[in-house]
């Protein structure tokens, strides 16, 4: 995909589209991260001007929140004919994959709050899973944010994670001052797959035995 419009920055000829814009501003964080995409840089990657994009977003919050919407888009889908816990895990597993699959994914997704179609599906499909589990009212959007709130959370870590050696930083821990670090594993802290496999099933555990437990307020 070019990011530069054919005859130049700000030579762009016919209407532009809010798909384009957002397309156009993911795969500049693909390449720079989430901190380097302006709406100046995005205007001449677009081969126009900024007010051709405070057109269609107010502002760059609502240019965010629609990218928000296309990354989570890649985790819609059918959902296996299975008991709640089976749903959660298929659709954590499907948001994870989707903040992953983008560069800064879970930054862009993150503090999001959107009313369209891929943010309140899933939404949705989470909440029908925490109501069959047995929660009402507050507490099964609780649980719905619990969840999506582990997932987001993992992902970020996971997207943040520097170049520090854990072991040779565990080498340098005293038994005196650290007793429970310096014998731990903590290489295990970036194996991102397992943990985030061995969360999930704490949460759903968790979840599984809370139900009944957490009235309504």
């Amino acid at each position: 995909m070019s990011m530069q419009g054919s005859g130049g920055a700000g030579t762009r000829k016919g209407p532009i589209r809010p798909d384009t814009v957002v397309d156009a501003a993911l795969a500049l964080v693909e390449l720079g991260g989430l901190a380097s995409l302006t709406m100046r840089r995005l205007s001449d990657a677009l081969g126009t001007q900024p007010p051709a994009l405070y057109r269609l977003f107010r502002d760059k919050d609502a240019l965010v929140d629609a990218m928000a919407d296309a990354v989570l888009a890649s985790a819609l889908g059918p959902l296996p004919e299975a008991d709640w816990e089976t749903r959660v895990s298929v659709l954590a597993g499907r948001l994870r994959a989707a903040m992953l699959g983008q560069r800064d994914g879970a930054r862009i997704v993150g503090g999001s709050y959107t009313s369209r179609q891929p943010t309140m599906a899933l939404a949705d499909s989470l909440l029908a899973a925490m109501e069959e589990a047995g929660f009402t009212g507050e507490t099964a959007v609780w649980a719905m944010t619990t969840v999506f709130s582990y997932v987001l959370g993992e992902a970020l870590e996971q997207q943040g994670r520097t170049g520090v050696d854990l072991e040779e930083a565990q080498a340098t821990f005293s038994t005196e001052d650290y007793p429970h670090l310096a014998r731990s594993p903590l290489a295990a802290l970036l194996d991102f797959d397992t943990r985030f496999a061995f969360g999930l099933r704490m949460i759903t555990a968790g979840l599984r035995e809370g139900a009944q437990g957490f009235p309504p307020g």
